[in-house]
């Protein structure tokens, strides 16, 4: 996985194929069959010719996923809440994001302070200034590889070498644009949240409109489909009766819920109809006479 070169990744094969491994053939074999094919994802000298940022990995999703959670605290709240704590969440993390935004621009980075970094300073991220650094230290075995240039954007120690060679100091256009788009925008005024609401209610004005267009069957037809959702008294559906025994309260991070009025039904047909089934094949008649 850590060969830079794809010379050194098929000697690093061979290699471990005439090894101890290699005697091990279930194992040999699930490599062959799951990992070599799909060596351009994982293995070093492929994923450092992509621009990825230095995202080699699920973590950053990860993070954003566990951050979310925590301002939900459970799994069981009701859609406006849900709604309410996710857009929450997204604006913290707005703030968040502007808050380093501000701090590349306004803070100077001493170690960086003069040549060749000056004309870096509250023009890029903090974070690229570092990379930079790091790669200037790096000490070039023998080829430099220009990894950091391939997956980062930023110039490599090559590079870094010949511009000082010649006299010239780093400027932001020698960095991809990334590193120096430190303005954050909110959207549009046009852009606004959608009426969800409104949105629904709309539609279903033009369809109750339809309908009465379409005559009485139509309208006898729409009402027998909307009995049950807007008066499930009139339709034979029952509120769940309230459990003498409860089991305790639920843990903080249950999924679980109470069953609706439409599963509540569901299941005491069913339970009411495997009683009848029991009931005629116990059943005995008596002969006559």
């Amino acid at each position: 996985m850590n060969a830079n070169t794809q010379r050194g990744f098929q000697q690093r094969w061979v290699d471990l194929q005439n090894s101890e491994w290699g005697r091990n053939l279930r194992f040999m074999n699930y490599l062959k069959g799951e990992w070599i094919p799909c060596a351009q994802r994982w293995a070093h000298c492929y994923t450092n010719r992509v621009f990825h940022i230095g995202n080699t990995s699920t973590n950053r999703v990860e993070s954003a996923h566990s951050s979310l959670k925590k301002w939900l605290a459970s799994s069981t709240h009701k859609i406006d809440t849900l709604f309410l704590r996710y857009h929450t969440s997204i604006e913290g993390k707005v703030t968040e994001l502007r808050k380093d935004l501000e701090d590349s621009r306004l803070k100077v980075f001493k170690l960086a302070d003069g040549p060749p970094y000056g004309h870096l300073n509250m023009e890029v991220s903090l974070w690229a200034i570092e990379l930079l650094m790091k790669e200037r230290a790096r000490e070039i075995v023998q080829r430099c590889g220009c990894r950091l240039h391939e997956t980062h954007g930023l110039p490599c120690k090559c590079k870094m070498d010949a511009l000082s060679d010649a006299g010239m100091e780093l400027h932001p256009h020698h960095l991809h644009r990334f590193w120096s788009s430190l303005v954050y925008e909110s959207p549009p005024d046009g852009a606004k949240w959608e009426d969800h609401d409104a949105t629904e209610r709309g539609i279903f004005a033009a369809m109750v409109e339809d309908v009465y267009r379409q005559g009485p069957a139509a309208v006898r037809n729409a009402s027998q489909l909307l009995l049950p959702h807007i008066r499930p008294q009139v339709a034979g559906l029952l509120e769940p009766r309230e459990s003498e025994a409860p089991k305790g309260r639920p843990p903080k991070r249950s999924n679980t819920r109470d069953p609706s009025w439409f599963e509540h039904e569901r299941t005491r047909t069913a339970k009411r109809s495997k009683t009848n089934e029991n009931t005629r094949k116990t059943h005995k008649t008596t002969p006559a006479g």
